[in-house]
């Protein structure tokens, strides 16, 4: 009879199981760091964005202060946009000249307000004043000045100057007997896909790509951006502002507006004593950011305001709010 054998040494499988065990408890763990350092990292991120988003609020609140204030004329800063300022209003008060120039009679430079790192609970606040009234309200634009604007926007052909200036004022007006040369319902019922003509006040500048004759580079400009402020677009804007404020408006609107002696005496004006006259602005753009220290989280709101009421009881009416603004030069590259 064959002997029986002793069982194998188990050793070595046990070995293997506890090293298997080992390595799946180590993955396991490994696994839930990951989670939970995720799980931290999203709660710090949601409760910095809400911080930021606060700061920015707070940015806006002081925009407003600005805003409210007593102006007797409003002028323009490169980098801060619009300024508030007085003129000569009694002996020992400054003016507040937007280029930082002398006023008319002051011999040095007003300050300027900050607007910029305002350091504020648990991080700073950056705002600025943008006037809408550096622009022609498209809805009361004349046929002279949308021709004026297409040609400094770079369109040549004398028939589609014409074509797009009066599908405009079609688009605008309430009725539905087109131009010489513009388009109502029977034109762009024909388009694929059909839509009718809008017949009404332009709500949003984006209405125009509707327009016939208008396309994307025209409006936009040749390698535009929808952030950037070029093409037949810097010349507008679709809220009812009052007069364009000379003390305020790009060089390329005035031209739309005055002839070149006009532009020119203005410019001197602005470039010498900070503001052209006593022109006061009613719509004003507000971009305002928080940022919290130490961290790259920040938040961007954008708003547009209408300043209502008389120099005793001002008051402001929101008619643009948007707490979701992407900056495009900062966020996307």
């Amino acid at each position: 009879m064959p002997m029986l054998r002793p069982d194998k040494d188990q050793t070595g499988m046990a070995m293997l199981v506890v090293i298997w065990a080992l390595v799946l408890l180590i993955a396991l763990g490994t696994e839930f760091a990951i989670s939970m350092k995720t799980e931290v990292n999203a709660t710090r991120n949601f409760k910095e964005d809400i911080e930021s988003y606060h700061l920015a609020k707070a940015g806006w609140a002081l925009a407003r202060a600005e805003i409210l204030q007593p102006a007797e004329f409003h002028g323009d800063h490169p980098e801060l946009g619009v300024i508030f300022g007085t003129e000569l209003a009694e002996p020992g008060v400054q003016n507040l000249s937007p280029a930082g120039a002398k006023t008319r009679g002051e011999e040095t430079p007003p300050p300027l307000p900050v607007r910029s790192g305002i350091e504020l609970g648990s991080g700073t606040v950056t705002y600025t004043i943008i006037d809408e009234n550096r622009k022609v309200p498209i809805n009361k634009a004349s046929r002279e000045v949308l021709i004026r604007a297409l040609q400094m926007s770079g369109v040549e052909n004398e028939e589609d100057i014409d074509i797009i200036a009066d599908s405009i004022l079609d688009w605008i007006d309430t009725d539905d007997n087109h131009r010489i040369n513009g388009a109502e319902n029977e034109y762009y019922s024909r388009l694929n896909p059909p839509y009718p003509a809008k017949n009404g006040p332009i709500q949003v500048l984006e209405e125009l790509l509707k327009v016939r004759g208008m396309t994307e580079t025209l409006f936009y400009g040749s390698g535009g951006s929808q952030q950037a402020e070029s093409g037949f677009r810097r010349f507008f804007t679709a809220y009812n502002v009052g007069p364009v404020n000379p003390n305020t408006a790009p060089p390329d609107v005035l031209a739309v507006l005055f002839d070149a002696a006009q532009v020119e005496e203005i410019m001197e004006n602005r470039a010498e004593f900070g503001y052209h006259n006593s022109t006061l602005s009613t719509f004003f753009r507000i971009v305002s950011t928080g940022q919290v220290s130490g961290s790259l989280t920040r938040h961007t709101l954008e708003a547009v305001v209408q300043k209502t009421g008389n120099a005793e009881e001002p008051a402001l009416v929101t008619h643009y709010w948007n707490d979701n603004w992407i900056d495009y030069e900062n966020d996307l590259h």
